[in-house]
């Protein structure tokens, strides 16, 4: 049995709270299933001790005041220190005992590797173990664009990704990013996404109704939603459609707002957040997906687009931004259409494409499907991280 600590910026209070990092619950899980054996240490909240969460050894750590513990959880942490900039204050202290946390926890227990997630910041918290235990970088594209917004950090992250033992990126564009602070060798690990066992049927689209275009996400510059809706009058030129967002975020009333004023207003549906349910019926309704994401003001991008993961396991053709990580999942003409960031002609005319060619439609969504299973199923991803350990431990 491989003994391994994760050290990461939050994880969920109980089974039934939090829907933040669903995906590493899943990989925790899984790798169990292979034979590893997995501590967790994440930041306390509001006084919250350790627990057993989804079956799996969660170690809190103090870091402040118990009434104003609260850095994590609520919201993601970048998000946080946006809205409320005086939390930056919360920051050193949660580093700081992250770390002292760490140095306990090595010298009172055995492990084998030490798996550092969202290095931007936690490899501070995981230094400690560098030159002790094999120590592992885990990039998921996100954190690697606080280096561009505050550049006085990298020479720290520099050395922190060059004497790592090993470097994982969710994307080749985490990948890129983080071989712009120091180049090295860095292996790509995704995200998984469960397949059903059997391809979904795939039917094009040739009964008299509207055609369905789905889009969900959060509602946020980067995902790109304002353009899609700029596509409508284009597409309804053309074709009988309607549009589903699905989702909830800060510019929800400016997107409803772009919909009424350009007059597409009763094509462009929004639900707001649903639950899982009722989301895996707008994937079995929709005719396509559509991620139209971009690069926001800050600089940010899409990581990888899970999103995309989904559609193409209901056996959806997907169209998408030739952005961040999501061409590791659209290969143009292949597993779906990629077009430029921030166009909203392009978008339209792949989205007529798609439901105007049968031949083209059953294409993608069949590849797509066959595409996403051989890459991006639990199983493969999890196999590849217990390569690194293994590969780590023999060395």
């Amino acid at each position: 049995m491989i003994k391994v600590l994760h050290i990461v910026t939050a994880f969920p209070r109980s089974d039934d709270e939090d829907s933040m990092t669903p995906w590493l619950i899943s990989l925790l899980r899984g790798l169990e299933q292979r034979g590893v054996k997995n501590t967790v240490l994440a930041p306390s909240y509001k006084g919250l001790g350790n627990q057993t969460v989804f079956g799996i050894d969660v170690r809190r750590y103090r870091y402040f005041f118990r009434k104003y513990e609260d850095l994590t959880h609520d919201e993601a942490t970048p998000v946080r220190l946006s809205r409320k900039p005086w939390y930056l204050l919360w920051v050193p202290f949660m580093l700081l005992a992250g770390r002292r946390a760490v140095k306990k926890l090595l010298k009172k227990e055995n492990f084998d590797v030490v798996h550092i997630h969202w290095p931007i910041p936690m490899a501070f918290v995981g230094a400690t173990a560098y030159g002790k235990l094999p120590t592992i970088l885990h990039f998921y594209t996100a954190e690697t664009s606080m280096i561009r917004r505050f550049p006085i950090i990298k020479p720290f992250f520099r050395r922190y990704i060059r004497d790592a033992d090993e470097v994982i990126a969710l994307t080749s564009y985490g990948a890129e990013q983080a071989r712009s602070v120091y180049d090295r060798s860095i292996k790509i690990v995704p995200y998984g996404n469960k397949f059903p066992e059997k391809i979904p049927t795939i039917r094009f689209p040739d009964e008299d109704r509207p055609r369905r275009i789905l889009f969900t996400g959060r509602l946020v510059e980067r995902k790109g939603v304002k353009y899609l809706i700029q596509a409508m009058p284009k597409i309804l030129s053309r074709i009988d459609a309607e549009l589903t967002v699905v989702g909830f975020g800060s510019i929800l009333d400016d997107l409803k707002n772009l919909a009424r004023d350009i007059g597409v207003g009763e094509k462009v549906h929004f639900t707001g957040l649903v639950p899982a349910d009722e989301k895996e019926r707008h994937y079995r309704d929709c005719d396509v997906f559509v991620l139209p994401a971009c690069f926001d003001r800050h600089g940010d991008t899409e990581g990888q687009g899970v999103v995309l993961l989904e559609a193409l396991s209901y056996g959806k053709p997907v169209i998408a931004s030739a952005v961040g990580g999501i061409v590791d999942i659209v290969k143009d003409g292949h597993s779906g259409l990629l077009v430029p960031e921030k166009d909203p002609d392009a978008l339209a005319e792949a989205i007529i494409r798609v439901l105007t060619d049968k031949e083209l439609y059953i294409k993608l969504a069949k590849d797509g499907y066959e595409y996403a299973i051989q890459k991006f199923s639990p199983s493969v991803v999890e196999k590849a991280i217990v390569d690194v350990y293994e590969a780590l431990l023999k060395k």
